[in-house]
């Protein structure tokens, strides 16, 4: 028992290291590309740190055993969930605490308003698309609703792509010049080494997350948790790390837009991409657990689009709110 909770905590450190060299070829990679933060943050960054959230369900459907449906199931509904209440928290509270310490003039976050409304926007109609579609399903239990849903959930993000590609950089918007394979190795910061350096990111979250569900499906069933319980709750606060701290480490680099559009872009990703894998491969049927946890997740959204689009900004205290309802959650849900 001892060393499977130290595997899971030298996962998440494996998970962490990986974010780092990933993030930082990511804005290299944007420089180079002349991309805005938006679309580097909404599509490079989004899906490269949504790795282990696409990871976890895949492996435990594969060696999840009796429970490893429940654990597939919970990683997928539980990742936009994750993110927008704690992740939004955090960063939310990250603000606060720099505008606290004189590093912030205001509370408000410098963002590219239309590029992250619409990414709200996008994961609001996709998610009510998701839940009606369920419920329907979960109703007249005929299996082409669910293929139906996965192939109108791909075609909408493939439209998400389009759009996003299209978004304009603002004005100030700059990139990291700091290299890691230089600083550690002498490499150039040429376009090969930075995709070795993308790639070697990827793997080390990638495999990070394997061993973290693996040890978490062991502990959890050591200790008497629920699989679901632990997958909507537990599992995602390890799977979203690449999120969480990639946003923070942007926020504290002052670049917003990087820092909203990686959450919101993986938002996007999860509740098509990843929701169209649920659907395909396992019985998702979905009861008041995970119904109420996309019914929060949809909240938080709708709070925060709808603050963005009447004041046409976004500032840290409408993310506290975040924390409000995980907690919520976890009083109705436990």
């Amino acid at each position: 028992m001892i060393l499977e909770i130290c595997e899971l905590i030298g996962s998440m450190v494996v998970i962490l290291v990986g974010c780092e060299l990933f993030a930082n070829a990511v804005e290299h990679i944007g420089r180079k590309f002349s991309l805005s933060h938006a679309t580097a943050g909404s599509l490079l960054a989004a899906i490269g740190t949504t790795m282990p959230e696409t990871i976890v369900p895949i492996l435990a459907l594969i060696f999840g055993g009796e429970h490893g449906e429940a654990v597939g199931i919970g990683a997928i509904l539980g990742a936009p969930f994750m993110l927008l209440t704690l992740t939004i928290f955090l960063i939310g509270s990250t603000v606060l605490i720099m505008k606290l310490k004189g590093k912030r003039k205001t509370t408000e976050l410098n963002i590219s308003a239309g590029a992250i409304s619409f990414d709200f926007k996008f994961f609001i109609f996709s998610f009510i698309f998701v839940l009606i579609g369920s419920l329907l399903y979960n109703a007249t239990d005929f299996k082409f609703i669910n293929y139906f849903l996965a192939f109108v959930l791909v075609g909408l993000y493939v439209y998400y792509v389009k759009v996003t590609l299209n978004h304009k950089k603002e004005e100030g918007e700059t990139y990291e010049e700091f290299f890691y394979l230089t600083k550690y190795f002498s490499l150039k910061p040429e376009m090969f080494n930075v995709y070795l350096q993308l790639f070697v990111g990827l793997v080390m979250i990638i495999f990070g997350a394997k061993f973290f569900v693996a040890n978490l499906i062991f502990v959890g069933t050591e200790i008497g948790v629920s699989m679901l319980v632990l997958s909507l709750l537990i599992a995602p606060i390890a799977t979203e790390l690449p999120e969480k701290y990639n946003s923070v480490t942007w926020l504290l680099k002052k670049k917003d837009t990087l820092a909203m559009s990686n959450i919101t872009g993986a938002v996007a990703f999860q509740s098509t991409m990843i929701v169209a894998l649920g659907l395909l491969f396992t019985e998702w049927k979905l009861d008041s657990y995970t119904l109420l946890n996309i019914a929060i997740a949809l909240t938080s959204g709708i709070l925060i689009f709808s603050f963005l689009k009447i004041k046409k900004k976004i500032n840290a205290e409408i993310l506290l709110f975040g924390g409000l309802f995980y907690a919520l959650y976890i009083i109705l849900a436990l």
